[in-house]
């Protein structure tokens, strides 16, 4: 929103731009609105020209809806740009109440490329000095997904904006407030369980054995997760049906830098996990592959099938299992994805991860 504003102001008057944040202030948009009128514009929205509205997080008040409709219907030379932090929210108010009036834009997490030009480095010459694109691409899993950090210097800094900024947030007053649940100690020990253990494959009848709920309770805190972009869950892949399993998906953090902020020595004891977690973020991956002992971290499929793994490290076995399974699938090809790694063999590749945003792995 920043942005938009910043280059709207290149050509645009300020006072015909309105930015307002319901993060802490519950206020009555109409009201906003009438008061801007009177005491900014100084005349009706009608005689005013182009204006501009920014609401940020304005799922926080009730009938937002009601308000953003009338005024858009009323006045054409207003433009709404809205932010939302839940995607029940859009889905189900947005699409109903102002359908036809409205289009969206999913802004995703900083990505490397972006965590890169933030710092004034182009990121096609830092993939030509490997050594050093890994201690960049190093320091952006710390900070993945927050371009207010990207020059932070301080780790505690760092991991306290995300926790308290993000997951806190989510945890004790987005689910709730949205969803109305109460049980904040198990919202927090799953949502922990999950970016703590990046990559986990989830049995929802074991789990709510474990933490002594109900299966139904389980999954609906899941989906929450979800909704909210919190976690992100990719399901497993059948080829044999064409469709994927509803059972044992598999649950990642929405970025990396949220295992970080939550616990240092799980972001490094569990390395593996924290890789593929941004492999699936960058991919925008929806599926994985498990079946008789066989799997894969990510199935692509669009185009025809592409297989990725990821790992720390590469050996050689990995390309000869990978390339048994690309025949068994009848996938297209297959992409391991590893710190360092870059060769290939017959319809294998490996790529180092700091260079996936900038390849054709799909």
């Amino acid at each position: 929103m920043y942005q938009a504003i910043d280059h709207l102001l290149e050509t645009t008057p300020p006072q015909q731009i309105l930015y307002f944040s319901f993060d802490e202030e519950k206020h009555d948009p109409k009201q906003i609105l009438k008061i801007y009128e009177r005491e900014v514009l100084k005349k009706p929205f009608e005689e005013a020209g182009k204006i501009y509205v920014f609401f940020d997080e304005i799922q926080n008040v009730d009938g937002w809806t009601v308000a953003v409709k009338q005024f858009y219907d009323l006045y054409p030379s207003v433009k709404f740009v809205l932010s939302v932090s839940s995607t029940l929210l859009l889905s189900v108010e947005a699409v109903h109440k102002l359908a036809g009036r409205f289009t969206t834009l999913k802004v995703k997490p900083l990505t490397f490329v972006e965590f890169l030009e933030l710092k004034k480095i182009k990121p096609e010459r830092i993939m030509d000095f490997p050594r050093h694109a890994q201690t960049l691409f190093s320091e952006y899993l710390t900070k993945s997904g927050f371009p207010q950090v990207a020059a932070w210097d301080s780790e505690d800094m760092v991991a306290e904006y995300v926790r308290n900024s993000v997951g806190e947030r989510i945890m004790f007053r987005d689910i709730p407030s949205v969803f109305g649940t109460k049980n904040i100690s198990l919202i927090k020990d799953m949502f922990k369980l999950v970016v703590l253990n990046p990559g986990l494959v989830i049995n929802l009848n074991n789990l709510a054995k474990d933490l002594q709920s109900t299966r139904v309770t389980v999954s609906n805190y899941l989906r929450y997760f979800e909704t909210t972009l919190a976690i992100k869950a990719l399901s497993n892949y059948r080829p044999s049906t064409l469709a994927s399993s509803r059972k044992l998906k598999k649950y990642y953090p929405a970025t990396t830098s949220l295992t970080y902020a939550y616990d240092k020595n799980s972001f490094y004891e569990k390395f593996g996990g924290v890789l593929e977690t941004y492999v699936v973020s960058a991919l925008d991956a929806q599926y994985y592959f498990r079946e008789d002992g066989r799997e894969v971290d990510v199935v692509l499929v669009d185009d025809g099938l592409v297989l990725v793994e990821v790992k720390e490290s590469v050996a050689s076995e990995d390309f000869s299992r990978l390339g048994k399974l690309v025949s068994l699938l009848k996938a297209r090809k297959a992409v391991i994805i590893s710190m360092e790694e870059q060769k290939a063999r017959e319809n294998v590749q490996a790529v180092p991860v700091y260079c996936l945003e900038l390849s054709s792995v799909g």
